[in-house]
């Protein structure tokens, strides 16, 4: 394959393939890594065709202003090619990466629009189909309860507090958790007191397991309580 060396060559081809590398980048970090995402060729591919979207919207908007530029012949100055720079970065960059972020983020401010627009597809196309590849990437990445508890295969448990600090892993990566505060466990499963000095657990979790997440029962109250 080989490089455009000239700089409007050079510009044609980043516009073919930053514009998609960012979007498809800031839905990784939103929607998490999925196998497309570990391919390189499938990523290359993906990259082409959602620029080629952004591009046709691009030149369908101020395609004819650049052509009347371009036919012009004069010579570029020196503010128009800040101008250049400046609008390179919000076409190729900013702009896919806010649609990326509306698409697959938002905060809470979007998530009832994409509740909203789940419950339309599900009725329009009849579909229960689920993009969340496994139920463990849907409860942990869904889940508000504060504490979480593992059961071993020798009967063991293993848990505690489950906040902002704490990590899991999500598919294709192997289940396993990061609790940060870890508590004394009873042969049943009961919380005790916080254990001494402890910096957190890691608990890689085998098939055999059994894995819990529970509400703190005074949040639960009080929240019940704010809702009457």
């Amino acid at each position: 394959m080989n490089l455009p060396s000239d700089g409007l060559g050079v510009l044609f081809y980043l516009a073919l393939i930053v514009p998609g590398v960012v979007f498809i980048s800031v839905r990784a970090q939103f929607r998490g890594f999925r196998d497309v995402d570990r391919s390189v060729g499938a990523r290359i591919l993906l990259a082409f065709v959602v620029s080629a979207v952004f591009d046709a919207v691009y030149v369908a908007s101020i395609g004819p202003l650049v052509a009347t530029r371009v036919q012009s012949g004069a010579k570029l100055t020196a503010g128009e090619v800040g101008t250049l720079g400046w609008l390179f970065v919000l076409l190729a960059i900013l702009i896919p990466a806010l649609v990326s972020w509306i698409a697959y983020g938002g905060g809470p401010f979007l998530r009832p629009i994409h509740e909203i627009a789940g419950k339309l597809r599900t009725r329009i196309t009849d579909s229960r189909y689920e993009s969340t590849p496994t139920a463990w990437d849907l409860v942990t990445t869904t889940t508000e309860a504060g504490w979480v508890r593992v059961r071993l295969a020798d009967g063991m448990w293993v848990g505690g507090r489950f906040g902002d600090s704490s990590y899991f892993s999500t598919y294709p990566e192997p289940r396993d958790l990061f609790i940060q505060e870890q508590f004394a466990m009873s042969e049943d499963g009961a919380f005790g007191d916080p254990l001494p000095l402890s910096g957190g657990v890691w608990v890689a979790v085998r098939d055999d397991y059994l894995v819990e997440w529970i509400h703190d029962p005074i949040e639960e109250k009080e929240t019940n309580v704010s809702q009457r």
